[in-house]
């Protein structure tokens, strides 16, 4: 069987660039290694470039009433004066974006893809052997795939590895990758609160972490505790009530009264980065590529970037410069990665200048449009070439 493209992971990452490519002439196929669900328990908050990239979907508007707007970040540390509020407005915006569930994304993808005729999708199947094979100068990828009956070869042009922090296809085409490990978990859970979150979204930074609380619909809060190891442990096996009484303590009463939270998740943190990102035929994309501490919430959002960007070049079908497409995408990777990869450990950081100045950079920057205005922009991934699938579609 033959596609033009094959990508190879089938979540939220490799099904919106399926999906991205329904209105070219591209034959593509989606290997997943396991059936959709809908029991993510992630809580993504899309920046104001990804909800454009899902209404250029045309699949926004199943998704808008199950989404709570940010209209401000309130930045602040633990036992420190000032704060930094980057706020819509900063940069003419409604919103800055939008907190959901990262399941309603898959579930609203998935019924997407199963309209598009130009996708075909093999779930549950597994990639097990990548031969590439030059004949008569062009490239072939050679895929075997295991299916639950049947084992498949498949060829194509051009493959994609959106498979994730464990990515086969970056192991398959021998690329290394360095992990900084944390040392840290992030505990998710929903938290109900007494009042309206007023569509802030907060970020509290402590000596061994963080604590964000994120917008949700129907007075709810998305809770993510990023704390180390040792202290992890020990808030996750608290009970519910335990556990509340220390979140309150922690994040203080911004928000007012917390009255209850949902099911916690725990994740390890780490930063898995591949030394590169292309090989002949190949592209790796999101945490295949560059698997992101969720500190600065970059990760989905830069995949969604460069999906946007990779898009973009095959709008006109194959061939394309995969190292040009690649080239272009790095000015914003390299700004995602240094800014998660910083504050993982900036506000940890217990030298007395560093203590004494950061106080001062915050009050500085929250007084300062044009430097809020900035930062913002290079977060939304405005800095530099915008892909029109993360532009307004009106």
């Amino acid at each position: 069987m033959h596609f033009d493209v094959v990508i190879v992971g089938g979540g939220l990452v490799g099904a919106s660039l399926a999906a991205s490519l329904q209105h070219t002439s591209l034959r593509v196929a989606l290997i997943d290694a396991k059936m959709p669900t809908n029991n993510d328990p992630r809580l993504f908050a899309l920046n104001n470039s990804s909800c454009r990239f899902l209404e250029n979907l045309k699949i926004w508007p199943s998704l808008a009433s199950l989404s709570a707007p940010i209209k401000q970040v309130h930045v602040s540390q633990c036992k420190q004066f000032g704060a930094v509020r980057l706020r819509a407005t900063d940069v003419d915006l409604l919103s800055l974006g939008h907190v959901i569930p990262a399941f309603h994304i898959e579930t609203a993808l998935n019924a997407a893809l199963q309209e598009m005729p130009h996708v075909t999708c093999f779930r549950p199947a597994t990639l097990t052997d990548l031969k590439q094979v030059t004949t008569e100068n062009e490239l072939l990828h050679h895929l075997t795939i295991n299916l639950p009956n049947d084992i498949l070869t498949i060829t194509a042009p051009l493959i994609i590895g959106a498979d994730g922090a464990d990515s086969t296809v970056r192991r398959l085409l021998q690329i290394e990758a360095e992990t900084i490990d944390y040392e840290q978990i992030a505990i998710v859970t929903r938290t109900r609160m007494q009042r309206s979150h007023e569509h802030i979204a907060y970020e509290r930074f402590k000596d061994n972490g963080a604590i964000a609380m994120l917008p949700l619909i129907n007075n709810e809060c998305a809770t993510i505790w990023t704390v180390d190891n040792a202290e992890g442990e020990v808030l996750f096996a608290m009970s519910n009530e335990e556990f509340l009484k220390n979140l309150q303590a922690n994040f203080g009463y911004r928000l007012g009264r917390m009255l209850s939270i949902d099911k916690r998740h725990r994740f390890p943190l780490k930063m898995v980065r591949a030394k590169e990102s292309v090989k002949p035929g190949a592209l790796l994309l999101g945490n295949a590529a560059h698997a992101l501490h969720p500190i600065a919430a970059q990760g989905f959002n830069l995949a969604l970037y460069e999906v946007a960007m990779l898009a973009e070049s095959l709008q006109n079908g194959l061939p394309i410069d995969l190292q040009k497409v690649n080239a272009n995408i790095q000015k914003q990777i390299r700004t995602s990665v240094s800014v998660s990869h910083r504050l993982s450990s900036l506000f940890a950081d217990s030298s007395p200048l560093i203590k004494h100045l950061l106080p001062l950079g915050m009050v500085g920057m929250d007084k300062l449009p044009v430097i809020r205005r900035s930062f913002i922009n290079k977060m939304l991934g405005k800095s530099g070439h915008i892909p029109p699938l993360l532009l307004s579609a009106s």
